[in-house]
């Protein structure tokens, strides 16, 4: 049994697709000790992971916050742990995660949330995804904080880029990934099986007029003015929608329509076993849940790897974009139609989600993870 220590974000899109992997090693008899903000310790614990909380940190930290304090919180409570690890695995977004093997004098791993980066992918980047890097290095990094962990490369780009462990696991199918072919064996693309999660509002599906459209733009992004471009553009239409408000409460709406059905939160996984079609903002674990359960997307993306994502969704010909704030519902309307109607588009989807079978399992990645440690 290996002693192994986990480290991320405080964020669900670089949390939630790591959390499969620490369960499996949990299963295979290692014992995983996961460092995160408390807002995740229920989800890191349901793995059987142990949870250890960030020191010095917001108990419960503002969106500012959480850039400006979660690296250095992150790092300061894995290099002052008392307890011997025998390796750490970390989100790519967490680059420092290798300095802190360096200190630890263990190997390591890194996770991937997103499709994997290298020189290729970096270079043919669009220029708003450049800024956002450039952004997150001044913003959630910064320059002080880079010289107090004594990172060699101290930006995002450069770090992902040139500090890169003997196994990388990737959470995103190889015919989705950018340039696979400039990638060696020293990465691994692994697509998790997904598990709904237990809520306990009932949707009443059996009531639905097909085709059912999924409206959801994740768990950051949440806006009054979307809800009710929506409720407007759907309305009443030949069609049933599921709208997930995120933090927009749904008493905040005024009188929905009948045919829109609106909940501040859903099972995801449980709403696309039902779907005709998905209204999404490209955030990668909505993309790989999409594809696996073969459901076509209408792309609106606005940030990062995002835009990237619907470029790939659209070529892979399982999506149209639609243009993203500020969005016409008619357009939002005609396209979310012209998917539901697009047999070919159908048919796609449901091939890229057999391919997904076909990908590494979270157990080769562990099998991968354990030669490490021999």
């Amino acid at each position: 049994m290996a002693a192994i220590l986990m480290i991320n974000v405080p964020y669900a899109g670089h949390t939630n697709p790591t959390l499969p992997l620490a369960e499996a090693l949990v299963r295979h008899g290692h014992k995983v000790s996961y460092i995160n903000a408390e807002e995740f310790r229920n989800k890191i614990e349901s793995t059987g992971a142990e949870f250890i909380p960030y020191r010095n940190y917001p108990a419960s930290p503002t969106e500012q916050q959480k850039e400006t304090k979660c690296f250095r919180a992150a790092f300061d409570t894995a290099i002052n742990l008392e307890q011997k690890f025998d390796l750490l695995i970390y989100e790519m977004f967490f680059y420092p995660g290798i300095k802190i093997a360096e200190k630890l004098c263990i190997p390591c791993v890194r996770q991937f949330s997103q499709p994997a980066w290298n020189q290729k992918t970096l270079s043919n980047a669009t220029w708003i995804f450049k800024l956002s890097c450039v952004l997150i290095d001044f913003q959630v990094m910064g320059k002080k904080n880079a010289r107090y962990m004594e990172l060699t490369h101290k930006t995002l780009g450069e770090a992902v880029v040139k500090d890169k462990p003997l196994l990388n696991i990737v959470y995103v199918p190889q015919i989705f990934q950018t340039d696979r072919e400039s990638f060696g064996k020293d990465y691994l693309f692994v697509v998790p099986e997904y598990k709904s999660n237990s809520i306990s509002q009932q949707i009443p599906y059996e009531k639905m007029k097909s085709p059912i459209v999924y409206i959801s733009l994740g768990s950051i992004i949440s806006n009054k003015g979307f809800c009710k471009e929506c409720m407007r553009a759907f309305g009443n239409k030949d069609m049933s929608v599921i709208l997930n408000t995120g933090k927009v409460r749904t008493e905040t709406l005024g009188k929905i329509p009948e045919n829109i059905y609106a909940y501040s939160f859903v099972s995801q996984l449980e709403v696309l076993q039902h779907a005709d079609a998905f209204l999404t903002h490209c955030g990668m674990n909505s993309v790989n849940e999409a594809m696996s359960y073969g459901v076509p997307m209408v792309v609106m993306p606005f940030i990062n790897d995002q835009i990237s994502n619907a470029k790939q969704i659209v070529e892979l010909g399982i999506g149209k974009r639609v243009r993203s704030f500020p969005s016409s519902g008619r357009q939002l309307y005609r396209t979310v139609k012209d998917v539901c109607n697009d047999i070919h588009m159908q048919n796609r989807s449901r091939e890229v989600q057999s391919l997904l079978k076909r990908e590494a399992t979270l157990e080769e990645a562990v099998c991968r993870i354990e030669k490490l440690l021999d």
